[in-house]
């Protein structure tokens, strides 16, 4: 056990050498499945994209082959290239799960740099899985030490929380001891980075790629000896002086065993393909339209209030492409108005997708509400809630506010519901037969090697662009 006088990040080194699958609650296993069905589910379907493909053709080019499977491919890469190449994939579509500790998208660079470096070692499904549960309690309670605040400063808790998740990770799977994991942690975090400049652009899973591998390559040299600052966290020239003024508070280390983040907060799991921004509002619209039975003839004006949260990522009003489309509240909820759905399908191509959603596009007007703010601020109400007000032709109003969409934490996704997005992703990403790879991934802790989870002659078709 590490003294009172330990850094944050030998602590988090000590924690993460130490624990075991079965000190996890029987809830996160279940959670930590849960995100890696979606994993697998939005990484084979965005292996299918061309950004994917430039990825994946960078890491064969610049990493030769391996033992780590790839989406989107049938050949194999090193650890740190398929990580590389899994992360850009498994954030294309902006599909993959979300914590609000920190902010972070945190399944999708931890997952690639855990299952990449447990096959390349033929390390087995419960290590796999003790390493995915590490990384994402180490990830998520660095979110809660700074909370927020760096994320409405700019700052991308994808990068500067899942890079040093996906190191810790990958040390578990590794096995390495105490020192050597804070070592892995220690040199992840001092090259961590990543702004919200990004947001609706390639480099947003592009980057997400590069930060499940700079987990992978740091965890591998942590294990060759190299050393990293462990007062990182707390040193003045460090990580919470520059993300987060000096603020860090280490008292939520103190949770870590008995409060898992995979828990509380929880874990959202996306309906949407598109930034959990939009989802209040999509449902909200969806249901309206349900209950008053509203086409999109019947529809003049739609207004959504948002807090600022809400405002502040979604800043594409006319957006250009599918990547913007996905941070744009007019095209997502202008696609529910005018065909009842929004989904991979609307994200493919230009933007937007038909003459159809362009005109309902018009209709939709997003407006930061003060009220709602100042109560997502208290934690009254979801941080990404929505009030969705209808406007008929002939005149009628219809309203509903959706504090969270289904997915969020406090309002899960069922089980059968993410099988039917494993089935309906897998077969967009050329797999037709998921339920071989969906029924390991859910035994994930029975299998003896890692590397049965995705044998090569299942592996989905080569994708290009």
């Amino acid at each position: 056990m590490m003294g009172s006088d330990s850094t944050a990040a030998e602590r988090l080194g000590a924690w993460t050498a130490a624990s075991t699958l079965a000190d996890a609650p029987e809830d996160a296993r279940r959670i930590a499945v849960r995100c890696l069905v979606d994993l697998f589910a939005v990484g084979i379907a965005g292996g299918a994209h061309d950004v994917s493909a430039m990825a994946r053709n960078l890491i064969f080019a610049e990493h030769g082959n391996g033992h780590a499977s790839v989406f989107g491919s049938n050949r194999r890469a090193t650890a740190s290239g398929a990580a590389l190449a899994n992360g850009t994939a498994a954030h294309v579509f902006d599909f993959d799960d979300t914590c609000y500790a920190g902010v972070t998208h945190g399944t999708a660079v931890i997952g690639p740099a855990v299952l990449a470096v447990a096959e390349q070692i033929e390390a087995s499904g419960d290590t796999l899985l003790a390493g995915f549960i590490a990384g994402s309690e180490c990830a998520y309670v660095l979110g809660k030490a700074t909370g927020n605040a760096p994320w409405f400063n700019g700052w991308w808790g994808t990068t500067i929380y899942g890079a040093i998740g996906a190191a810790a990770g990958a040390a578990r799977v590794l096995g390495l001891g105490a020192t050597q994991t804070t070592s892995a942690i220690a040199l992840a975090a001092f090259g961590v980075g990543g702004n919200l400049a990004g947001l609706g652009t390639d480099a947003k899973p592009l980057t997400c790629g590069l930060a499940a591998a700079d987990g992978v390559r740091a965890a591998l040299l942590a294990a060759a000896g190299a050393t990293g600052p462990a007062g990182i966290f707390e040193d003045g020239r460090g990580f919470a002086k520059l993300f987060n003024d000096g603020v860090f508070d280490a008292s939520q280390l103190d949770q870590m065993g008995r409060v898992y983040s995979l828990i509380e907060p929880g874990i959202f799991i996306k309906p949407y393909p598109s930034c959990t921004a939009t989802h209040a509002a999509l449902e909200a619209m969806s249901i309206l339209m349900e209950t008053h039975n509203l086409g999109p003839d019947d529809i003049a004006r739609v207004t959504c209030f948002v807090p600022k949260m809400v405002d502040v990522s979604l800043i594409y009003n006319r957006p250009e492409s599918p990547q913007q489309a996905q941070f744009s509240m007019p095209y997502t909820v202008g696609c529910m108005l005018a065909h009842g759905s929004f989904g991979v399908t609307h994200l493919t191509g230009n933007t937007p997708d038909s003459d159809a959603t362009a005109q309902a596009m018009c209709k939709v007007t997003m407006v930061r509400d003060d009220e709602l703010t100042a109560q997502s601020f208290d934690e009254k109400i979801g941080p990404e809630c929505a009030r969705v007000l209808i406007e008929t032709i002939d005149g009628a109003t219809h309203e509903h506010f959706n504090s969270v969409a289904i997915g969020a934490p406090s309002k899960p996704m069922s089980d059968k519901a993410l099988d039917d997005k494993f089935r309906s992703l897998a077969a967009h990403g050329g797999l037709d037969d998921a339920d071989p790879l969906l029924g390991r991934i859910r035994s994930i802790d029975t299998l003896s090697n890692a590397r049965d989870l995705m044998p090569q002659e299942t592996a989905t078709r080569e994708t290009r662009p």
